[in-house]
């Protein structure tokens, strides 16, 4: 009989991270070119492997089921000690790597000294490997398939003239809540900071709510001036595939009108992949830190075990190297040709916690993670004192680099321009994104909101204006829009139901921060280690 091809270890190189991708497909917004990069080292280093391992052994079939053993142990450690984290709070992982690996040497060894012959074997596990890379790979595609059309946004009617062309700052301030949880929940005063942001010309919101409590929910509405309620029906309330609002944040009807406008579109490199929008007339680009698929990729490997200290710490640094680069690529924005529309998303004051209330360099010790309310904290009564403190501490220091951005653009513009300070969703605290009925829902939804329009726009504010109507208020008034204002109502979800909407209702919201702690139980360790 033919000797059958060696084929399974370079296809079991492939299928973690192809599985890894498929089952994230609808969370993880992954561009193809990220995905390429793992896929290549992986094949390459499984590749290189195998040449060693069969000059060693002399025997291909050998060397094959020893690359298939390694890579398969490689890339699954992550997901055993994951699991065996939540158990223990963590312990048990070096251990388990040193159990594991002596496992797998065991394996190795009884694979060299077998004298029967492979073949068999080897055609087994290339049907299985392939099979496991076809399953993948159709999953994959039937996600894609099935992926609802957004329409793109509805061309905006211009029937008024024009008052003013000013350059527009929209300044999302991830996370960040209004002042009343500030004193409720976090026993912080925020009212200097008000202060100074009125002082400045500002008007302050303070009755105004998130219309959702997810990002990318919130600002595919905010940047489209429209409520989800017919996309959640188009997709469906049991879909968990967020792709459709990735889609609507970077081919927003913000851009797409002020470009007929005759405004040049600048953006500012984020933190996440969906609001990192590229493609416009001016692009502030800096290094990026790690992507959301890649540091989960990286977690299902023992890497973290050994490297990941000094590597977290880049990761923190890069982190806080991006909200420094975003302040200064808004001061030095008023010399830009206007006029112009720069959208900024800063990943601050939501987690991870890098700076003290001086702005001193914190390092969160747990791996480098984006991740907030239980997802971090783990519900863990314990945790919750050291999370408040630490959402205070970085919202003061926003709060100095805020002012001092917002000092730069109103000292530097030749024009008085339109400038947003917006919470994209409340703290979260006191959440459970899986159970609303454990979750504060006014803490997640309560936001800052802060408007400087030029000439009698202040006049317009409402003190519960809410995102959806903000570019409706602006365009209109400003630019001559046909567009009138929304109801201004908010809606919270779970994670995994992001287009199932529980509505809220301040007037007849009985929860409160005792009772809400008191339904809450500790159900993870202190730190959800991804």
């Amino acid at each position: 009989m033919k000797r059958a091809p060696v084929l399974h270890p370079f296809l079991f190189a492939l299928f973690p991270i192809l599985a890894l991708y498929a089952h994230n497909i609808k969370s993880i917004p992954v561009p193809l070119k990220e995905l390429a990069g793992p896929l290549v080292v992986s094949l390459g280093c499984a590749t290189a492997l195998f040449v060693v391992l069969r000059a060693i052994t002399k025997n291909p079939a050998k060397a094959g089921f020893l690359v298939s053993l390694l890579v398969l142990w490689f890339l699954s450690f992550g997901h055993l000690a994951g699991q065996i984290a939540v158990l223990t709070g963590g312990l048990f992982n070096r251990s388990l790597f040193f159990a594991t690996a002596l496992l797998v040497g065991l394996g190795a060894f009884f694979i060299v000294r077998a004298r029967r012959d492979l073949g068999g074997l080897t055609r087994v596990l290339n049907a299985v490997a392939a099979v496991l890379i076809v399953f993948n790979l159709v999953s994959t595609a039937q996600t894609l398939a099935r992926r609802p059309h957004i329409a793109p946004a509805k061309e905006v009617k211009v029937s008024g003239q024009a008052t003013a062309r000013p350059n527009i700052y929209y300044i999302v301030l991830d996370a960040y809540t209004r002042a009343d949880i500030l004193k409720e929940v976090f026993s912080y005063d925020n009212s200097a900071f008000l202060s100074g942001l009125e002082k400045r010309g500002f008007v302050v919101a303070d009755r105004s709510y998130a219309n959702y409590n997810l990002t990318h929910q919130s600002l595919a509405s905010s940047l489209n001036f429209t409520l989800l309620d017919s996309v959640a029906k188009d997709i469906g309330t049991a879909s968990s595939d967020r792709e459709p609002l990735y889609a609507m944040i970077r081919k927003n009807g913000v851009m797409a009108f002020l470009k007929t406008q005759g405004y040049r579109l600048i953006t500012v490199s984020s933190s996440i992949e969906p609001t990192d929008i590229r493609g416009v007339d001016r692009y502030f680009g800096f290094a990026r830190s790690e992507s959301e698929f890649r540091t989960v990729l990286l977690d299902t490997t023992p890497l973290p075990l050994f490297i990941r200290p000094g590597e977290g710490a880049a990761s923190f640094e890069a982190h806080r190297r991006r909200i420094l680069s975003a302040f200064r690529a808004l001061e030095e924005a008023p010399s830009e040709k206007g006029p112009f529309f720069m959208f900024v998303h800063i990943m601050a004051p939501h987690p991870p916690f890098v700076f003290g209330a001086d702005g001193e360099p914190v390092e969160p010790d747990y791996l480098f993670s984006m991740v907030d309310a239980d997802r971090l904290h783990g519900g863990n009564e314990a945790a919750l004192p050291d999370y408040i403190a630490r959402y205070r501490a970085q919202l003061a220091f926003l709060n100095t680099k805020i002012l001092s951005a917002v000092d730069s653009i109103l000292k530097g513009s030749p024009e008085p321009p339109i400038v947003v300070l917006q919470g994209d969703h409340g703290s979260r605290t006191y959440t459970d994104f899986d159970r609303p009925e454990a979750s504060y829902f006014k803490e997640n939804l309560a936001i800052l909101n802060a408007y400087h329009l030029p000439g009698d726009g202040a006049a317009l504010v409402y003190p519960s204006i809410s995102p959806v109507n903000t570019f409706r208020l602006i365009f209109k008034h400003y630019l001559g829009a046909d567009l009138d204002l929304l109801e201004d109502r908010s809606a919270w979800t779970t994670w995994r139901r992001p287009y199932r909407f529980l509505p809220f209702d301040e007037a007849h919201y009985g929860a409160t921060v005792r009772s809400v702690r008191a339904e809450m139980k500790p159900e993870a360790p202190a730190v959800q280690k991804r």
